[in-house]
């Protein structure tokens, strides 16, 4: 398999990019790595097929443009600076990564400038795996808000208003980004328009707790990647003795300040800061330069205290160190904690402060701003910081931590499962006739499992194959299920001893082998050209915009069935082939892509107490696919739960907002209970007096016929 990875930004951007691609290439894969042209030598240091793509993070990061608009006060500012950057490079970030990404079979790429990837990514027909180094997406464990404690639902309040500010500064530069390319506008922001692939959280399920189980397989948390030894030693190979390991080895362990690709404001004040402070303290200082302009100038009156150097290797040093000093980034928070040192995060912005909270919230360290610092804020931290609870937290840390080979293992893993799905699809062609196959969750079903497998096997031509899950039926259904799989051998039957629906479900949709997974109830009657309809539909879908698709159902047997449903044909009519997106899946008739499926496994509610299609289809959003809502795929399914009691009803419905809730759908838990079900349960009871009040015999309608139920229904034993 043949994977791209394309990743811009500084070195800490690139380097996880470094670990990855090498462990692809242990495995066996072709990789091609697309990096900035000043990181082209580190890529090929590593020995990866490395080119350049983008605009030099040297030049970027000391424009005018990053150092004083991108930093202003004012958040309009701001965001026409990040507009202009989108549009400034992004076309020929475009064009230079079409051309590296042709004939791969996945490209993945970073967060920084994921909207170039994507955008390349759906042109070509390819999918598009994200990598993130800290959370990205909506959830209600990280709060973008600098306070702790929050109830969730301001965590996700916070992620929600971000994500729409910046698409409302970026949104026309996105669009005219994506005409360069021939592709449609897009309508919102990148979150939402990556589908049917799990995202990749390359850091550490420890420094979040909750959020692994909170976004399941969509988005698992496989630890950070870190370069192997041999790798680290082939990227930052030792010239000559500088004696650096004398002079580590010469007094006690220093204190590690460096601030990786961060500018410094005032890197002669800074540094004065800085030897101010730790002369009071008594520490020895290591010094790492970087791209922040701090340099042994400042540094000279103090001699052999302080010694600055370009560069180090953190997996070789930071364990030397008693404890660190640095920017925040992902890449140094990462190695900090494998050395088990405590650290003060003097952060800049971005995600930087959210990495000081977390590791305050573990014990091992805190964080300031460094704007504005001063002597004496800097010393009250550094004095918190080298505390020994501090040192025994962080080395608490170190040993919990997934370690690098594992966590570049588990992000290869995802990737070849991404690639193979990319694979059994054609690289995005046509989803071919015969790719279809539907599942029939059934449990003593004989009355009504004939009439369903006489429409399937009728249109076998675009079925692929029948799988029937006997959940446990004490009555014929499986025989009769065995009659058809004895005369088609499409027909498949299993079993699932564990009952209950979702079971079923799951055991079935496991099982079956098509692109395309249906399900449909036992008793869900499909009219004429259904399965052609739905893999017509799929088929003429070759980007993958749509993860799922469902369409309604209709009650058959009711006695004022024909009317109303003549009335409803006539209303479809008007658009037979409309298509609109919705939030939810429809049990008696939904369809999902088989790596849709894959993706939400996991993630699936196993409760009898929801909705389990609503449940389904509310999983395929929040990993960024789309549910299709079909005008034209219409089922008929059996009236059984319209002639329930009005009790028995209320219990059904309240599983609605249930399922919202599960899933944090605060206020459309609240519609589903104050407004919808009531509402939904008059119409019930009103609909239940005409059912009990019909006659089917003389096709009368009349109190009678009521109170003859009602008699009927006293002297029926209770389930």
């Amino acid at each position: 398999m043949t994977f791209v990875l394309a990743f811009s930004g500084s070195r800490g951007d690139v380097q996880p990019a470094v670990a990855l691609g090498v462990a692809l290439v242990g495995a066996g894969h072709a990789v091609r790595l697309a990096v900035p042209p000043n990181l082209v030598g580190f890529g090929r240091g590593a020995g990866l097929d490395t080119h350049p793509f983008g605009a030099d993070t040297g030049e970027l990061l000391g424009s005018e443009l990053v150092r004083r608009q991108l930093k202003s006060a004012n958040p309009r500012t701001r965001l026409r600076a990040i507009a202009q950057l989108t549009l400034r490079d992004g076309r020929r970030t475009q064009r230079e990564l079409a051309e590296l990404a042709a004939g791969a079979d996945v490209l993945i790429g970073g967060s920084a400038g994921q909207e170039r990837a994507l955008n390349v990514a759906t042109a070509l027909g390819i999918p598009y795996l994200p990598v993130h180094y800290c959370p990205l997406r909506r959830n209600g464990v990280v709060s973008l808000l600098p306070a702790d404690g929050l109830p969730p639902a301001v965590h996700r309040v916070s992620w929600a208003a971000v994500e729409q500010l910046l698409w409302l500064g970026i949104r026309g530069a996105e669009r005219t980004l994506a005409a360069d390319l021939g592709l449609p506008a897009p309508v919102g922001p990148a979150a939402g328009r990556i589908a049917g692939v799990p995202e990749i959280q390359a850091y550490d399920p420890l420094l979040f707790p909750g959020l692994a189980a909170e976004w399941g397989p969509a988005r698992p948390l496989t630890g950070f990647l870190g370069l192997a030894p041999e790798t680290r030693a082939l990227v930052d190979p030792r010239t000559g003795d500088d004696g650096l390991d004398a002079w580590l080895a010469a007094g006690p362990p220093p204190l590690y300040v460096g601030f990786g690709s961060m500018t410094v404001a005032d890197p002669p004040e800074l540094a004065r800061t800085l030897a101010l402070v730790t002369a009071e303290l008594g520490l020895r200082v290591l010094v790492v330069s970087g791209w922040g302009g701090l340099d042994g100038t400042e540094f000279a009156p103090h001699g052999d205290r302080i010694r600055v150097v370009r560069s180090v290797d953190h997996a070789a040093v930071l364990p030397r160190c008693v404890a660190l000093v640095h920017h925040g980034g992902a890449g140094t928070v990462a190695a900090g904690l494998r050395a088990g040192r405590p650290a003060l995060i003097c952060w800049h912005g971005a995600d930087q402060p959210l990495w000081g909270r977390r590791l305050r919230a573990l014990g091992a360290g805190t964080a300031i701003p460094v704007a504005g610092l001063t002597p004496e804020r800097l010393q009250s931290a550094l004095v918190d910081v080298l505390r020994p609870e501090r040192a025994a937290a962080a080395a608490r840390a170190a040993a919990a931590l997934i370690p690098p080979a594992a966590a570049a293992e588990r992000a290869v893993r995802i990737a070849e499962r991404v690639a193979e799905v990319a694979t059994r699809r054609s690289r995005g062609d046509a989803v071919q006739a015969g790719t279809l196959s539907v599942v029939v969750p059934a449990y003593n079903e004989e009355e009504v499992i004939g009439e369903c497998l006489d429409r399937l096997t009728a249109q076998l031509g675009a079925i692929t194959e029948i799988v029937v899950v006997d959940n446990n039926s004490t009555d014929k259904t499986a025989d009769i299920v065995r009659g058809y799989a004895e005369r088609f051998p499409q027909v498949v039957l299993v079993r699932e001893e564990q009952q209950g629906l979702v079971h079923a479900r799951n055991r079935g949709l496991d099982a079956a082998g098509g692109a395309l997974l249906a399900r449909i109830d036992a008793d869900t009657r499909i009219p004429e050209h259904w399965a052609a309809t739905v893999v017509e539909f799929f088929a003429a879908d070759t980007a993958g915009h749509w993860a799922a698709a469902c369409g309604r159902g209709e009650a058959y047997g009711l006695p004022y069935g024909d009317r109303v449903g003549r009335a409803k044909k006539r209303l479809r009519e008007r658009d037979p082939d409309g298509v609109k997106q919705v939030p939810v899946l429809y049990g008696s008739n939904m369809i999902l892509r088989a790596e849709t499926w894959a993706a939400i496994r996991g993630s699936v509610a196993m409760r009898r107490d929801v909705f389990e299609d609503v449940d389904m289809g509310l999983c395929v959003t929040e990993i960024g696919g789309r549910n299709a809502f079909l005008n034209n795929l219409t089922v008929g399914v059996a009236a059984r739960r319209m002639e329930t009691g009005v009790p028995a009803f209320v219990r059904y419905m309240a599983c609605l907002p249930r399922t919202l809730l599960l899933h944090r759908r605060w206020g459309l838990a609240a519609g589903a209970a104050l407004v919808y079900v009531p509402s939904i349960v008059v119409l019930h009871a009103a609909r239940l007096l005409l059912i009990r009040a019909y006659d089917r015999r003389t096709g009368t309608y009349g109190l009678r016929n009521m109170l003859r139920r009602a008699e009927n229904d006293a002297d029926r034993p209770a389930p």
